[in-house]
């Protein structure tokens, strides 16, 4: 039997409608500002600058995986902090406090359970957050964090100021950082895969390249819809030792070959279209436009660019992409782009910008093409 019959593969996620969840989106910050407007000032300003608050308590609660104990039955908070080795007192004040910021839910005989919101923090389950939410934080991504006023007066990056190192180097000697920063970036494009392979004509080519493409997944999201694709799987080779199990449980393993190496460095040639998925937003446009020309190296004219990621501007439709261009300023020097300014790196570096084509939650395809 060939892996794409294996009957043991996971069915691929329904794909949502763009306008759908742009909609939705908009309601909610509709919704928000509304009730903003309608209490005083200071009432909208608590939440707010409670922020570093909030921030630790999700932490906590993704770190101690407390929705992952509350996934089959509730519990006590001295039951909870029994499994996690913590004090009982003490968690039942880390509950009520999540409880009161909409996560968890808590019944009358005291027990808590896992509320619509707190399922995103369940390990490995669609739609997690679990990850991104013990990232940041971290005591190292904190303190970048803190750096801001720093920033914004000379210029910088946060964590290379305070740390003297930058986030890439301590992410290498990091295990937490490390694995709860690839988990996010895991589930996160895991959401997203299906609407990539969905959105985009890849009837069209013959062969993709995935440049840090990690384990694959929208390699695989792409592969599984469009069975004439072959592929390349391009990252750093830590990584591609992960890609093969989730290759093969997604059944397109045979049709993968796997490519060490840096995106600073050689590319492989030989495919006709070359996906970047949330690469760019990491980094400066000067080493964006080096990761860039480095692709475009590999390519031969009328070859295709596609660089996945979110779209930058003042009419953001959720505050993560504002929030994720601030953490590009403070952690990685990196910065979210709008369609013009996406445009100029493509120009700069041998593609033509051809379109952009929208996905859920802010999200797009870039597209380019590669010119003589």
């Amino acid at each position: 039997m060939s892996q794409s019959a294996d009957k043991t593969t996971p069915e691929s996620p329904p794909v949502p409608p763009v306008f759908l969840v742009e909609m939705a989106l908009r309601l909610r910050r509709f919704l928000l500002r509304a009730a903003d407007a309608v209490v005083p000032p200071y009432v909208a300003l608590l939440d707010r600058f409670f922020g570093a608050a909030t921030t630790m308590l999700l932490h906590s609660a993704a770190e101690l995986r407390i929705a992952d104990l509350l996934a089959k039955d509730p519990l006590t908070a001295a039951e909870i902090a029994a499994r996690c080795k913590t004090d009982p007192a003490l968690t039942e004040r880390l509950l009520r406090a999540l409880v009161g910021i909409g996560v968890f839910a808590r019944s009358e005989d005291g027990k808590y359970r896992n509320n619509r919101v707190a399922q995103g923090l369940r390990t490995g389950v669609p739609g997690s957050v679990r990850g991104f939410v013990e990232f940041f934080g971290i005591p190292e991504i904190v303190d970048a964090w803190q750096d801001l006023p720093n920033v914004l007066r000379h210029g910088g990056v946060g964590f290379q100021r305070v740390h003297g190192r930058g986030v890439w180097e301590w992410l290498a000697t990091s295990k937490v950082g490390a694995d709860s920063f690839v988990e996010g970036m895991s589930s996160m494009t895991e959401e997203v895969s299906s609407s990539i392979a969905a959105a985009y004509p890849f009837d069209e080519v013959k062969k993709i390249c995935d440049v840090g493409g990690g384990v694959g997944i929208v390699l695989a999201a792409a592969l599984r819809r469009h069975p004439h694709l072959s592929a390349l799987l391009f990252d750093e080779e830590a990584m591609l030792e992960k890609a093969p199990e989730h290759l093969r449980k997604r059944g397109v393993l045979d049709r993968v070959e796997l490519a060490p190496g840096s995106f600073f460095g050689s590319i492989p040639r030989g495919a006709d279209a070359y996906i970047l998925k949330t690469v760019l937003h990491n980094w400066n446009d000067e080493d964006a436009c080096t990761i860039l020309r480095n692709v475009r190296a590999a390519m031969e004219p009328g070859h295709r660019l596609l660089v996945a990621d979110f779209v930058g501007g003042p009419d953001a439709v959720t505050t993560l992409i504002p929030f994720m261009d601030i953490a590009g300023m403070l952690i990685y020097s990196g910065r979210e782009r709008t369609e013009k300014e996406m445009a100029l790196l493509f120009e700069a570096t041998g593609f033509r910008f051809r379109r952009l084509i929208p996905l859920p939650a802010g999200q797009a395809i870039f597209e380019g093409i590669a010119v003589a």
